[in-house]
Protein backbone atom coordinates (compact mmCIF):
# COMPACT_ATOMS: atom_id res chain seq x y z
CA UNK A 1 0.00 0.00 0.00
CA UNK A 2 1.18 3.29 -0.88
CA UNK A 3 1.09 5.73 1.81
CA UNK A 4 -1.80 8.60 1.22
CA UNK A 5 -3.74 6.56 -1.42
CA UNK A 6 -5.93 3.77 0.23
CA UNK A 7 -5.37 4.98 4.22
CA UNK A 8 -5.05 8.38 4.89
CA UNK A 9 -4.90 8.03 8.91
CA UNK A 10 -1.34 5.31 7.90
CA UNK A 11 -0.07 8.13 5.30
CA UNK A 12 -0.24 10.93 8.19
CA UNK A 13 1.11 8.43 10.79
CA UNK A 14 4.06 8.13 8.43
CA UNK A 15 4.58 11.74 8.02
CA UNK A 16 4.47 12.17 11.37
CA UNK A 17 7.38 9.90 12.10
CA UNK A 18 9.07 11.25 9.37
CA UNK A 19 8.49 14.62 10.86
CA UNK A 20 9.78 13.56 14.66
CA UNK A 21 12.75 11.60 13.12
CA UNK A 22 14.10 14.71 11.80
CA UNK A 23 13.44 16.67 14.90
CA UNK A 24 14.68 14.24 17.29
CA UNK A 25 18.47 13.69 14.46
CA UNK A 26 18.17 9.81 14.82
CA UNK A 27 17.37 7.68 12.28
CA UNK A 28 16.22 4.00 12.04
CA UNK A 29 19.04 2.36 13.22
CA UNK A 30 19.52 4.38 16.16
CA UNK A 31 15.40 3.79 16.95
CA UNK A 32 16.13 0.32 16.75
CA UNK A 33 18.37 0.68 19.52
CA UNK A 34 16.42 2.76 21.66
CA UNK A 35 12.72 0.88 21.33
CA UNK A 36 14.08 -2.77 20.86
CA UNK A 37 12.55 -3.49 17.70
CA UNK A 38 13.98 -4.41 14.28
CA UNK A 39 14.94 -1.56 12.19
CA UNK A 40 13.27 -2.93 9.09
CA UNK A 41 9.74 -3.05 11.37
CA UNK A 42 10.45 0.67 12.03
CA UNK A 43 11.41 1.43 7.94
CA UNK A 44 8.15 0.09 7.13
CA UNK A 45 6.09 1.93 9.63
CA UNK A 46 8.62 5.16 8.83
CA UNK A 47 7.80 4.70 4.87
CA UNK A 48 3.80 3.97 5.38
CA UNK A 49 4.28 0.73 4.24
CA UNK A 50 2.55 -1.10 6.75
CA UNK A 51 0.51 -0.34 10.41
CA UNK A 52 3.07 -1.02 13.27
CA UNK A 53 2.20 -2.93 16.12
CA UNK A 54 0.73 -1.49 19.09
CA UNK A 55 3.81 -2.64 21.10
CA UNK A 56 6.27 -0.49 18.56
CA UNK A 57 4.01 2.66 18.43
CA UNK A 58 3.64 2.92 22.19
CA UNK A 59 8.15 2.95 22.01
CA UNK A 60 8.13 5.13 19.33
CA UNK A 61 5.98 7.34 21.12
CA UNK A 62 8.32 7.22 23.95
CA UNK A 63 11.39 7.57 21.98
CA UNK A 64 10.12 10.19 20.04
CA UNK A 65 8.23 12.19 22.89
CA UNK A 66 4.91 12.39 21.02
CA UNK A 67 2.62 11.89 23.98
CA UNK A 68 0.25 9.06 22.63
CA UNK A 69 -0.28 10.74 18.95
CA UNK A 70 1.68 7.89 17.36
CA UNK A 71 -0.64 5.33 18.94
CA UNK A 72 -3.30 7.04 18.49
CA UNK A 73 -2.68 7.76 14.34
CA UNK A 74 -1.61 3.92 14.42
CA UNK A 75 -5.31 2.82 16.47
CA UNK A 76 -6.71 5.29 13.56
CA UNK A 77 -4.92 3.27 10.63
CA UNK A 78 -6.10 0.38 12.27
CA UNK A 79 -9.45 1.59 12.53
CA UNK A 80 -9.73 2.45 8.87
CA UNK A 81 -7.79 -0.52 7.34
CA UNK A 82 -11.15 -2.47 9.38
CA UNK A 83 -13.34 -0.39 8.09
CA UNK A 84 -12.69 -1.21 4.46
CA UNK A 85 -12.08 -5.19 4.83
CA UNK A 86 -15.78 -4.59 5.16
CA UNK A 87 -16.73 -2.33 2.58
CA UNK A 88 -17.10 0.34 4.32
CA UNK A 89 -15.98 4.33 3.81
CA UNK A 90 -14.15 5.69 6.57
CA UNK A 91 -14.39 9.18 5.13
CA UNK A 92 -17.69 9.09 5.90
CA UNK A 93 -16.99 10.17 9.66
CA UNK A 94 -15.58 13.40 8.34
CA UNK A 95 -19.32 14.72 8.82
CA UNK A 96 -20.76 15.08 10.88
CA UNK A 97 -17.48 15.30 12.68
CA UNK A 98 -18.01 12.40 15.49
CA UNK A 99 -15.29 14.76 17.44
CA UNK A 100 -11.73 15.04 16.63
CA UNK A 101 -10.90 12.25 18.30
CA UNK A 102 -10.79 9.96 15.59
CA UNK A 103 -9.40 12.41 13.19
CA UNK A 104 -6.39 10.99 11.34
CA UNK A 105 -4.84 14.66 11.57
CA UNK A 106 -3.07 15.15 15.06
CA UNK A 107 -2.82 18.99 16.11
CA UNK A 108 -1.16 17.49 19.42
CA UNK A 109 1.23 15.95 17.64
CA UNK A 110 2.02 18.65 15.25
CA UNK A 111 2.27 21.33 17.82
CA UNK A 112 5.22 19.10 19.39
CA UNK A 113 6.93 19.71 16.56
CA UNK A 114 6.33 23.46 16.97
CA UNK A 115 7.38 23.58 20.79
CA UNK A 116 10.77 22.15 19.65
CA UNK A 117 11.11 23.97 16.37
CA UNK A 118 10.45 27.43 18.75
CA UNK A 119 14.33 26.25 20.05
CA UNK A 120 15.25 25.90 17.16
CA UNK A 121 14.70 27.47 14.25
CA UNK A 122 16.99 29.62 11.92
CA UNK A 123 16.73 30.90 8.75
CA UNK A 124 17.81 31.30 4.72
CA UNK A 125 16.99 32.87 1.61
CA UNK A 126 15.23 30.30 -0.66
CA UNK A 127 14.17 30.88 -4.05
CA UNK A 128 11.80 33.34 -4.93
CA UNK A 129 9.13 31.26 -6.54
CA UNK A 130 9.17 29.02 -3.42
CA UNK A 131 8.48 32.17 -1.45
CA UNK A 132 5.54 33.43 -4.03
CA UNK A 133 3.77 29.34 -3.67
CA UNK A 134 4.37 29.41 -0.18
CA UNK A 135 2.66 33.22 0.13
CA UNK A 136 -0.37 31.99 -2.14
CA UNK A 137 -0.55 29.00 0.66
CA UNK A 138 -1.36 31.51 3.35
CA UNK A 139 -3.57 33.71 1.28
CA UNK A 140 -5.88 30.76 0.21
CA UNK A 141 -5.92 29.73 3.79
CA UNK A 142 -6.65 33.20 4.57
CA UNK A 143 -9.81 32.77 1.89
CA UNK A 144 -11.09 29.25 3.28
CA UNK A 145 -10.55 30.36 7.46
CA UNK A 146 -14.11 31.52 8.03
CA UNK A 147 -15.98 28.98 5.01
CA UNK A 148 -14.19 25.31 5.42
CA UNK A 149 -14.89 23.06 8.64
CA UNK A 150 -11.54 23.31 10.87
CA UNK A 151 -11.61 19.98 10.99
CA UNK A 152 -10.56 19.96 7.30
CA UNK A 153 -8.82 23.01 7.10
CA UNK A 154 -6.01 21.95 9.95
CA UNK A 155 -3.97 19.56 7.67
CA UNK A 156 -3.28 21.86 4.54
CA UNK A 157 -2.01 24.82 6.92
CA UNK A 158 0.25 21.73 8.80
CA UNK A 159 1.11 21.45 5.13
CA UNK A 160 2.15 24.72 4.47
CA UNK A 161 3.79 25.53 7.99
CA UNK A 162 6.10 22.78 7.00
CA UNK A 163 7.07 23.99 4.23
CA UNK A 164 7.75 27.76 5.53
CA UNK A 165 10.32 25.99 8.62
CA UNK A 166 11.93 23.50 6.16
CA UNK A 167 13.40 26.35 4.96
CA UNK A 168 13.63 28.47 7.87
CA UNK A 169 15.48 25.32 9.57
CA UNK A 170 17.81 24.71 6.51
CA UNK A 171 19.61 28.00 7.43
CA UNK A 172 23.07 27.99 9.64
CA UNK A 173 22.32 30.81 11.97
CA UNK A 174 19.35 33.01 13.17
CA UNK A 175 21.38 36.64 12.73
CA UNK A 176 19.68 37.08 8.97
CA UNK A 177 16.43 36.26 9.16
CA UNK A 178 14.38 35.98 5.92
CA UNK A 179 11.74 38.83 6.38
CA UNK A 180 9.48 37.55 3.94
CA UNK A 181 9.64 33.20 5.29
CA UNK A 182 10.07 34.97 8.35
CA UNK A 183 5.99 36.55 8.07
CA UNK A 184 4.52 33.47 6.29
CA UNK A 185 6.02 31.32 8.86
CA UNK A 186 4.37 33.79 11.41
CA UNK A 187 0.77 33.31 10.44
CA UNK A 188 1.06 29.73 9.72
CA UNK A 189 2.15 29.35 12.88
CA UNK A 190 -0.77 31.83 14.47
CA UNK A 191 -3.39 30.23 11.80
CA UNK A 192 -2.38 26.64 13.76
CA UNK A 193 -3.09 28.21 17.01
CA UNK A 194 -6.44 29.27 16.10
CA UNK A 195 -7.65 26.14 14.47
CA UNK A 196 -6.55 24.14 17.13
CA UNK A 197 -8.30 26.44 20.02
CA UNK A 198 -11.47 26.25 17.59
CA UNK A 199 -10.93 22.20 17.79
CA UNK A 200 -10.44 22.14 21.62
CA UNK A 201 -6.79 21.42 22.36
CA UNK A 202 -5.68 24.73 24.20
CA UNK A 203 -1.87 23.03 24.85
CA UNK A 204 -1.46 22.88 21.42
CA UNK A 205 -2.87 26.15 20.62
CA UNK A 206 -1.05 27.91 23.45
CA UNK A 207 2.33 25.98 21.35
CA UNK A 208 1.89 27.29 18.04
CA UNK A 209 1.27 30.88 19.39
CA UNK A 210 4.11 30.81 21.15
CA UNK A 211 6.40 29.95 17.94
CA UNK A 212 4.20 32.60 16.21
CA UNK A 213 4.65 35.32 18.50
CA UNK A 214 8.54 34.15 18.41
CA UNK A 215 8.19 34.68 14.45
CA UNK A 216 6.03 38.18 15.23
CA UNK A 217 9.34 39.30 16.98
CA UNK A 218 11.25 39.53 13.79
CA UNK A 219 9.51 41.46 11.70
CA UNK A 220 7.82 44.59 11.29
CA UNK A 221 4.49 43.36 10.28
CA UNK A 222 1.68 44.79 13.10
CA UNK A 223 -1.06 42.71 11.93
CA UNK A 224 0.88 39.69 12.40
CA UNK A 225 1.77 40.86 15.89
CA UNK A 226 -1.69 42.27 16.39
CA UNK A 227 -3.03 38.33 15.87
CA UNK A 228 -0.45 36.81 18.07
CA UNK A 229 -2.45 39.48 20.56
CA UNK A 230 -6.01 38.25 19.77
CA UNK A 231 -5.43 34.58 20.17
CA UNK A 232 -2.86 35.10 23.56
CA UNK A 233 -6.07 37.69 24.96
CA UNK A 234 -8.96 34.37 23.79
CA UNK A 235 -6.63 31.68 25.15
CA UNK A 236 -6.56 34.16 28.27
CA UNK A 237 -10.77 34.89 28.29
CA UNK A 238 -11.79 31.35 27.64
CA UNK A 239 -9.35 30.22 30.33
CA UNK A 240 -11.40 32.15 32.53
CA UNK A 241 -8.60 34.73 32.82
CA UNK A 242 -10.51 37.86 32.49
CA UNK A 243 -7.93 40.36 33.93
CA UNK A 244 -5.35 38.87 32.04
CA UNK A 245 -7.61 38.66 28.79
CA UNK A 246 -8.24 42.52 29.49
CA UNK A 247 -4.54 43.57 29.96
CA UNK A 248 -3.24 41.31 26.82
CA UNK A 249 -6.06 43.37 24.77
CA UNK A 250 -4.84 46.52 25.58
CA UNK A 251 -1.06 45.54 25.21
CA UNK A 252 -1.79 44.62 21.88
CA UNK A 253 -3.45 47.64 20.77
CA UNK A 254 -0.86 50.05 21.82
CA UNK A 255 2.10 47.57 20.31
CA UNK A 256 0.24 46.73 17.36
CA UNK A 257 -2.40 49.12 16.72
CA UNK A 258 -3.54 49.22 13.01
CA UNK A 259 -6.66 49.86 11.06
CA UNK A 260 -7.28 46.59 10.31
CA UNK A 261 -7.01 44.86 13.74
CA UNK A 262 -7.82 47.77 15.76
CA UNK A 263 -11.82 47.31 16.33
CA UNK A 264 -11.54 43.51 17.35
CA UNK A 265 -8.93 43.90 19.47
CA UNK A 266 -11.11 46.48 21.17
CA UNK A 267 -13.73 44.22 21.47
CA UNK A 268 -12.00 41.81 22.81
CA UNK A 269 -10.84 43.90 25.36
CA UNK A 270 -14.94 45.05 26.09
CA UNK A 271 -15.67 41.24 26.17
CA UNK A 272 -13.42 40.53 28.80
CA UNK A 273 -13.92 44.14 31.23
CA UNK A 274 -17.54 42.76 30.66
CA UNK A 275 -17.46 39.51 32.05
CA UNK A 276 -15.18 41.40 35.10
CA UNK A 277 -18.23 43.11 35.65
CA UNK A 278 -16.60 46.63 34.69
CA UNK A 279 -19.59 48.70 33.42
CA UNK A 280 -17.75 51.60 32.66
CA UNK A 281 -14.55 50.16 30.76
CA UNK A 282 -16.81 47.88 29.02
CA UNK A 283 -18.86 51.17 27.51
CA UNK A 284 -16.12 52.53 26.84
CA UNK A 285 -14.16 49.99 25.13
CA UNK A 286 -17.22 49.15 22.92
CA UNK A 287 -17.34 53.00 22.09
CA UNK A 288 -13.58 52.51 20.87
CA UNK A 289 -14.38 49.68 18.63
CA UNK A 290 -17.50 50.91 17.22
CA UNK A 291 -15.62 54.12 16.05
CA UNK A 292 -12.70 51.83 14.47
CA UNK A 293 -14.65 49.82 12.43
CA UNK A 294 -13.67 49.52 8.75
CA UNK A 295 -14.12 47.35 5.92
CA UNK A 296 -10.95 46.49 4.67
CA UNK A 297 -10.29 43.61 2.13
CA UNK A 298 -9.32 40.54 4.13
CA UNK A 299 -5.80 39.72 5.21
CA UNK A 300 -3.84 37.24 6.61
CA UNK A 301 -4.01 36.62 10.37
CA UNK A 302 -7.39 37.99 12.10
CA UNK A 303 -10.46 38.01 10.01
CA UNK A 304 -11.96 40.80 8.83
CA UNK A 305 -13.97 43.14 11.32
CA UNK A 306 -16.48 44.87 9.46
CA UNK A 307 -19.85 46.67 10.97
CA UNK A 308 -21.58 43.23 10.75
CA UNK A 309 -18.92 42.08 13.18
CA UNK A 310 -18.90 44.94 15.39
CA UNK A 311 -22.66 44.79 16.26
CA UNK A 312 -22.60 41.27 16.74
CA UNK A 313 -20.05 41.86 19.78
CA UNK A 314 -21.34 45.22 21.04
CA UNK A 315 -24.88 43.04 21.63
CA UNK A 316 -22.95 39.82 22.65
CA UNK A 317 -21.07 42.13 25.55
CA UNK A 318 -23.98 44.20 26.32
CA UNK A 319 -25.44 40.93 27.70
CA UNK A 320 -22.80 40.20 29.69
CA UNK A 321 -23.54 43.40 31.85
CA UNK A 322 -27.10 43.25 31.87
CA UNK A 323 -28.05 44.97 29.14
CA UNK A 324 -30.29 42.72 27.23
CA UNK A 325 -33.08 44.56 26.23
CA UNK A 326 -30.45 47.30 24.81
CA UNK A 327 -28.75 44.64 23.23
CA UNK A 328 -31.90 42.68 21.48
CA UNK A 329 -32.51 45.12 18.92
CA UNK A 330 -28.47 45.61 17.94
CA UNK A 331 -28.12 41.76 17.66
CA UNK A 332 -31.28 41.23 15.38
CA UNK A 333 -29.99 43.57 12.91
CA UNK A 334 -26.47 41.98 13.27
CA UNK A 335 -28.13 38.92 12.41
CA UNK A 336 -30.31 40.32 9.80
CA UNK A 337 -26.66 41.19 8.13
CA UNK A 338 -25.24 37.60 8.39
CA UNK A 339 -28.28 36.36 7.32
CA UNK A 340 -28.49 38.11 4.49
CA UNK A 341 -25.16 37.71 2.87
CA UNK A 342 -23.77 41.29 3.55
CA UNK A 343 -21.72 39.74 6.03
CA UNK A 344 -20.31 35.73 6.24
CA UNK A 345 -18.27 33.59 8.18
CA UNK A 346 -19.78 30.65 10.13
CA UNK A 347 -18.06 31.19 13.46
CA UNK A 348 -19.17 34.65 13.71
CA UNK A 349 -22.52 33.68 12.17
CA UNK A 350 -22.71 31.51 15.68
CA UNK A 351 -21.94 34.56 17.52
CA UNK A 352 -24.35 36.36 16.15
CA UNK A 353 -27.17 34.22 16.45
CA UNK A 354 -25.81 33.66 20.18
CA UNK A 355 -25.61 37.42 20.91
CA UNK A 356 -29.41 37.18 19.89
CA UNK A 357 -30.32 34.58 22.22
CA UNK A 358 -28.28 36.25 25.15
CA UNK A 359 -29.90 39.61 24.62
CA UNK A 360 -33.50 37.33 25.52
CA UNK A 361 -32.32 35.85 28.19
CA UNK A 362 -30.28 38.75 30.17
CA UNK A 363 -33.45 40.98 31.08
CA UNK A 364 -36.29 40.92 33.87
CA UNK A 365 -38.70 38.88 31.94
CA UNK A 366 -36.56 36.06 29.72
CA UNK A 367 -38.27 35.09 26.71
CA UNK A 368 -36.99 31.39 26.95
CA UNK A 369 -39.07 30.05 23.86
CA UNK A 370 -37.82 32.18 21.37
CA UNK A 371 -33.78 32.03 22.91
CA UNK A 372 -33.84 28.16 22.99
CA UNK A 373 -34.96 27.92 19.56
CA UNK A 374 -32.50 30.26 18.19
CA UNK A 375 -29.74 28.47 20.56
CA UNK A 376 -31.05 25.24 19.23
CA UNK A 377 -29.58 27.08 15.38
CA UNK A 378 -26.55 27.30 17.05
CA UNK A 379 -26.24 23.46 18.17
CA UNK A 380 -27.61 22.34 14.37
CA UNK A 381 -23.98 24.29 13.04
CA UNK A 382 -22.07 22.56 15.24
CA UNK A 383 -22.73 19.48 13.23
CA UNK A 384 -20.38 20.43 10.85
CA UNK A 385 -18.41 23.06 11.81
CA UNK A 386 -17.97 22.72 15.44
CA UNK A 387 -15.69 25.66 17.16
CA UNK A 388 -14.92 25.82 20.87
CA UNK A 389 -15.78 29.41 21.53
CA UNK A 390 -19.16 28.66 20.14
CA UNK A 391 -19.35 25.83 22.17
CA UNK A 392 -18.42 27.86 25.03
CA UNK A 393 -20.95 30.28 24.59
CA UNK A 394 -24.04 27.91 23.94
CA UNK A 395 -23.13 26.50 27.54
CA UNK A 396 -23.22 29.66 29.35
CA UNK A 397 -26.69 30.83 27.85
CA UNK A 398 -27.69 27.44 28.18
CA UNK A 399 -27.69 27.79 32.13
CA UNK A 400 -30.72 30.14 31.61
CA UNK A 401 -33.00 27.34 30.34
CA UNK A 402 -32.87 24.72 33.08
CA UNK A 403 -35.38 26.28 35.35
CA UNK A 404 -37.78 25.46 32.34
CA UNK A 405 -37.54 22.01 31.74
CA UNK A 406 -41.14 21.35 30.03
CA UNK A 407 -40.90 24.54 27.28
CA UNK A 408 -40.81 22.55 23.97
CA UNK A 409 -37.96 24.47 22.52
CA UNK A 410 -35.92 23.85 25.35
CA UNK A 411 -36.70 20.18 25.75
CA UNK A 412 -36.08 20.15 22.07
CA UNK A 413 -32.64 22.37 22.52
CA UNK A 414 -31.29 20.20 25.76
CA UNK A 415 -32.38 16.84 23.00
CA UNK A 416 -30.09 18.01 20.11
CA UNK A 417 -27.31 19.41 22.50
CA UNK A 418 -26.58 16.35 24.20
CA UNK A 419 -26.73 14.54 21.07
CA UNK A 420 -24.09 16.99 19.39
CA UNK A 421 -20.29 15.77 18.41
CA UNK A 422 -18.04 16.50 20.86
CA UNK A 423 -14.77 18.51 20.60
CA UNK A 424 -12.33 16.07 21.99
CA UNK A 425 -8.93 17.43 21.49
CA UNK A 426 -8.78 18.46 25.19
CA UNK A 427 -5.83 17.27 26.82
CA UNK A 428 -3.77 20.73 27.04
CA UNK A 429 -7.59 22.74 28.27
CA UNK A 430 -6.94 25.11 30.36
Amino acid sequence: MQAGQRNDALANLADLLRTLRDQHRTNNSRLEARTGFKRQQISRAVNGQEIPSADLADALDTALAAAGAIRRLRDEAVREKRARDLGLDPSRQEEPVDANRRQAFELAAASLVAAQMYREWTSSAPDVLTLDEIDDAINAHTVAFTVEPHQRLAPKVWKTWKSAHHHLMNGSGRARPQTRLTVAAGYASYMLSRLSFNLGDTLASRRFIRLAEDHASQTDDVVLTASVGEMVTTLAFYGRRYQEAAVSARKTAVVADNPYTRARIASYEARALGALGDVEGTRAALNRMRTSVTDLPLQPGISPFGPAAAEMMYAGVLTRIGGGVEAEPIARAALAAYEGGQAGGFEDYGHALLALAASLTAREEPEIDEAAAVTGKVVDMLDTRPTASVCDRVAEIATAFTGHPTVEPVRDFWDRWQARPRLELTVGQA
